[in-house]
């Protein structure tokens, strides 16, 4: 037989998977009573933007006569990308909330057992904040909860990919150079645009324009409102550094 998640008793249904390399591990104990993870290592660090980590949720071995059930919340400022049970032989569907925030699934057997871990692909999100830190989600099984922690590292501050000055009167700011080998130019940045706004956020000069980009995460990416010969636009701009 395979590696295996759950085995139900009865049909010798199974659920399985390798374990991935790289991986942060929250360990139940024999009654379900969960523990987070404590050592530095076993939380992943996201980088935003960046690639999805793998979280594992590791078996407690224990004997369920009943169908169970699985609602995880992701920490704040991640989505969940994707939850693997790996179901074989058995119904099992999973349902992940369309901004990620959250996922649930069920396992539809009357009876099995959890003996191999469940994994979930989680990664940070664009807008989390520019100076990272830790974040706290949760997995919760048959009414049984842990905690689960990622680590969202430090972004670098973007900036515009040329040169802005002032409208004056604090009408935006007037774009002056693009640099063509950087983001600014792949979004559509154009001499004489006059930058307004920058993902919602009010822009009245060069300063605050440089200001609204230095918040963010360069990488991010984020709708700017110009104005180009007094046509109102909407450039989708990933930031630079």
């Amino acid at each position: 037989m395979t590696a295996c998640t759950v085995l139900a008793l009865g049909a010798s249904l199974l659920v399985g998977g390798m374990t991935p390399a790289a991986t942060a591990t929250v360990t139940p104990g024999a009654t379900m009573a969960f523990q987070a993870p404590t050592s530095p290592s076993t939380i992943p660090d996201l980088d935003a933007p960046g690639p999805a980590r793998t979280v594992e949720f590791a078996p407690d071995g224990q004997y369920r006569s009943s169908w169970g059930h699985a609602t995880i919340q992701a920490p704040q400022h991640t989505r969940i990308i994707h939850v693997d049970p790996w179901c074989s032989g058995m119904n099992c569907p999973v349902t992940i909330a369309p901004d990620g925030s959250s996922a649930s699934f069920s396992l539809q057997s009357n009876n099995w057992v959890w003996i191999r871990s469940i994994k979930v692909s989680v990664a940070a999100r664009e807008d989390a904040p520019l100076e990272g830190g830790r974040f706290t989600g949760s997995f919760t099984l048959d009414g049984a909860t842990a905690d689960w922690t990622v680590n969202i590292t430090e972004g670098t501050p973007g900036a515009f990919g040329g040169y802005a000055n002032n409208v004056p009167g604090g009408g935006g700011a007037r774009v002056r150079f693009v640099d063509p080998d950087l983001n600014a130019a792949a979004a559509g940045f154009m001499a004489n645009d006059i930058i307004t706004s920058v993902d919602g956020q009010p822009v009245t000069s060069s300063a605050s324009l440089n200001a609204a980009l230095a918040s963010k995460r360069a990488g991010a990416t984020v709708p700017v409102d110009i104005r180009r010969n007094g046509t109102p636009m909407t450039l989708q701009y990933t930031i630079d550094q």
